[in-house]
């Protein structure tokens, strides 16, 4: 079963890379600069997701990702306008 599942996500993701690979040759064969912006910004998108994901580590029993620190708790200051009246 586990077999069967490899394979179905290997065509799964076959597909999914022949088809933007087919649409970033049609892109960049129209809109030659429109091509390079949009792939620049794609990348810089990828690349935010990536520095933001979580951490984790796999092992025997599966992938586990770690729990974050807790942050200090900061407090918001609102400045009171004792004065003011409309």
């Amino acid at each position: 079963m586990n077999n069967v599942k490899s394979v179905i996500g290997f065509i799964l993701l076959m597909g999914v890379c022949v088809t933007s690979l087919w649409a970033e040759y049609y892109l960049a064969m129209r809109f030659a600069i429109i091509f390079s912006l949009a792939s620049a910004s794609g990348l810089l998108t990828l690349l935010g997701a990536l520095l933001r994901a979580p951490e984790g580590y796999e092992n025997r029993s599966g992938f586990h990702i770690r729990a974050r620190r807790k942050q200090a708790h900061r407090h918001r200051h609102v400045l009171a306008m004792a004065g003011f009246r409309s």
